[in-house]
């Protein structure tokens, strides 16, 4: 007889964390919800991949009141949960524009719709919003449990009151855990030798880190890495797409005292299309990006790093930079299709 495995601990954890975020969430909601969440990771919707985002809460209307330019738009209103599957059916496709579906229980009833921050892509996202509130995360009158996909195969649960539990349906023991550090640090070392004020410095690494989020739910995987502003290339990146003129992150931010929405938006969308353009792209560390669409072929650097860091090709590519040992190449930020992150200074 083969032997069975369930993932009755990932069951148990799950419950323990609706127990501490959501003591009186219906019986019957958990286990709609429990049986159908591993559907997430695979979700598709008239053949496009969407990475939903999912807020389960009693009180949608305490998130509204102290949220900045909170919008919500409820679609649905139900007596029991037997329509849970096709609510969110009719409402996930939203979250490939950015959008959150919610659901809240209250009073008996069920309520679905959408909601998002009208914010500028420089400001914190609706997640960061509402787990950075004080009122919110400290209040007895609320109790809200986000799910967010990381990856084809992971999850994250997180609660108002702090819990925070990743399900990873892989049997490979990926780190998701430290894409937020790894965001951070990349961010740094993008902007370590630029000089501003501190305030316009948070600003201009708020957006950039907005930006890596976003790219997180738009791209296929990427390699950037980050030089030193005085890096003269001597043939490890010749194989690429060099810009004349670099573009600078932080010129809209420092050269004018109003800011263009437009431009803002146009630049952060060129840079996902080169990240999730094939090679690498390269950014300075005052927060221009150099080049893009660049490969690495030289055997010298190449040769036995599909042992060093394992995976598939761009893996290889971004673990070859990492042991280079080349003076003033600073880090490597990678992401791959299955949603492993992480930012690695280079060997010295």
């Amino acid at each position: 007889m083969p032997d069975n495995l369930y993932f009755t601990e990932a069951k148990d954890t799950v419950l323990r964390l609706i127990a501490k975020e959501y003591p009186a969430m219906p019986e019957n909601l958990i286990t709609v919800f429990i049986n159908n969440f591993y559907k997430f990771c695979s979700y598709e919707e008239e053949g496009q991949k969407v990475k939903p985002r999912i807020i389960i809460t009693n009180n949608i209307d305490l998130v509204g009141k102290n949220v900045l330019n909170f919008f919500r738009l409820q679609l649905f209103c139900d007596n029991d949960e037997k329509m849970f599957i096709s609510r969110l059916k009719a409402l996930l496709i939203f979250c490939v524009n950015d959008w959150t579906t919610y659901i809240e229980y209250k009073d008996g009833v069920y309520y679905y719709g959408i909601c998002n921050v009208f914010n500028s892509i420089k400001e914190k996202s609706l997640s960061q919003l509402i787990f950075e509130s004080e009122v919110l995360t400290s209040s007895d009158r609320l109790n809200l449990i986000y799910l967010d996909t990381l990856s084809s195969y992971a999850i994250d649960l997180k609660g108002i009151k702090g819990g925070d539990v990743i399900i990873n349906f892989s049997i490979n023991d990926s780190n998701f855990l430290n894409r937020d550090n790894a965001i951070e640090r990349f961010v740094n070392a993008t902007f370590s030798k630029l000089k501003t004020t501190k305030n316009k410095l948070g600003e201009i690494k708020t957006y950039y880190s907005n930006i890596m989020r976003k790219a997180m739910n738009d791209i296929h995987g990427g390699i950037c890495v980050v030089i030193d502003k005085d890096y003269a290339d001597k043939g490890f990146f010749s194989d690429g797409i060099w810009l004349d003129e670099p573009i600078e992150f932080s010129k809209t931010f420092l050269m004018t005292k109003s800011y263009s929405e437009a431009k803002l938006n146009n630049i952060a969308q060129l840079f996902i299309s080169m990240l999730n353009y094939d090679g690498i792209t390269i950014v300075d560390n005052v927060g221009r990006i150099r080049a893009y669409n660049v490969f690495i072929k030289n055997e010298k650097f190449t040769r036995g790093n599909a042992l060093v860091g394992g995976g598939g090709a761009r893996k290889r590519a971004a673990y070859a930079v990492i042991n280079s040992n080349i003076k003033k190449i600073v880090g490597v930020y990678f992401h791959s299709q299955e949603g492993e992150m992480f930012y690695e200074e280079v060997k010295k």
